[in-house]
């Protein structure tokens, strides 16, 4: 084998295991962040059968990265997503400022973001008493360059005559109601106890990679991702969370990365949104491409609020939107759903995306089964099935 070819599985090697773990710890990041941590260590506490993360010490950007000036102070676990923020408030990739390794300070453009990081920190602390009512994305809208001169060709005065009258919006409990029958009814929902869902990771870079995604009722989940070289793992077996992988074998996940995934674990969640959200708002019809919806404001037992999107059409949800808190601003965390399909009397999303600023991802299922025999113990982590 040739030394590029070497170099080249390496590299390919390195950034499975990089987008992997990038993606999967955002994520778990963004819907932690909005549950609030504190929420997350009561969430895990809450039921005498689900198992404490052991308390880990948090560490500091400096302490884990090097060269960190403007960071300086922040959870190290902040770090990535604050670069994702900035990445989507500009609109460009990681090397617009970086070079191999990410420490060096070659480009202007890193002193550049620099200089407007602190800008931004000064401005919020000196005329908004602290709060984050700036950010990058301001100013960019999404462009390396921002846009300082106001748009023309609109005539703002012309007054708006084809207002049509709204007929009457449904409530909260009819939408949710109709949600539950398009999906199947709650009775069908009862009626399956195990899922397997086979089909492919939609990557960040566009390679699709087998993904399977095996459920039981009433709270376990196995997912198992398989790169050419390595197969990752994450499970949670109705009491404790677990992350495994071929190369590096079992390894512990952070309290947040425990609670998303004991949130996934919940077999039957599409049949009780009123029992996972404290409040409810219908706040009016919006659109999603050609799709005409219903936006419902869903305020969680705790954290910030949430948007829930139903077709009004067909009564399914088809994207929930949330935003968490970073240093530099907001940040926001898209999920679609997508060519529903029946099995077995009830509907299940086949594709499933999770966008963020500068990055989009997804699984696409191919095949479900359900009510299958499914084995506990296979929920385990693997060095417990030896």
């Amino acid at each position: 084998m040739t030394t590029s070819n070497t170099n080249a599985r390496n590299f390919l090697k390195l950034r499975a295991y990089f987008l992997f773990f990038f993606l999967f710890t955002i994520t778990a990041f963004l819907v932690v962040a909005n549950s609030g941590v504190t929420a997350t260590k009561n969430e895990l506490c809450e039921s005498p059968n689900v198992q404490q993360a052991p308390a880990q010490e948090i560490k500091s950007a400096e302490q884990v990265y090097k060269n960190i000036q403007v960071f300086k102070g922040i959870p190290a676990s902040e770090l990535e997503p604050t670069m994702a923020f900035i990445s989507g408030s500009l609109g460009v990739k990681c090397n617009y400022c970086h070079v191999n390794p990410f420490a060096k300070d070659d480009k202007p453009t890193k002193q550049t973001a620099r200089q407007m990081i602190r800008m931004v920190f000064d401005l919020n602390k000196g005329s908004f008493n602290g709060a984050k009512a700036v950010s990058c994305y301001t100013c960019h809208r999404g462009k390396p360059q921002p846009v300082s001169v106001p748009a023309v060709g609109q005539n703002l005065w012309q007054p708006n005559t084809s207002a049509a009258k709204e007929s009457p919006l449904p409530t909260v409990d009819e939408i949710l109601d109709r949600y539950v029958q398009a999906l199947g009814g709650a009775q069908a929902f009862q009626k399956v106890t195990s899922r397997i869902a086979k089909g492919s990771r939609i990557g960040a870079d566009g390679v699709l990679v087998p993904e399977d995604v095996y459920q039981k009722a009433p709270n376990k989940i196995l997912t198992v991702t398989t790169y050419p070289d390595v197969a990752f793992s994450t499970g949670f077996n109705g009491i404790a969370g677990w992350g495994s992988s071929s190369k590096e074998g079992q390894r512990d996940l952070p309290a947040p990365v425990l609670a998303q995934l004991k949130s996934d674990s919940d077999f039957y969640k599409e049949i009780r949104t009123r029992e996972l959200y404290r409040k409810l708002t219908l706040t009016g019809k919006s659109t999603i491409g050609d799709t005409e919806v219903y936006v419902i404001d869903a305020s969680p037992l705790s954290g910030s609020s949430e948007k829930l999107f139903f077709d009004i059409r067909t009564g399914l949800l088809v994207r929930r939107y949330m935003e968490s808190e970073t240093v530099l601003g907001m940040f926001p965390l898209q999920t679609d759903y997508e060519d529903y399909r029946e099995v077995d009397g009830i509907k299940q999303p086949f594709l499933i995306r999770w966008s963020m600023p500068g990055r989009s991802w997804g699984r696409k299922i191919v095949e479900m089964k359900q009510n299958v025999d499914l084995d506990d113990a296979q929920f385990n982590p693997p060095s417990s099935r030896r």
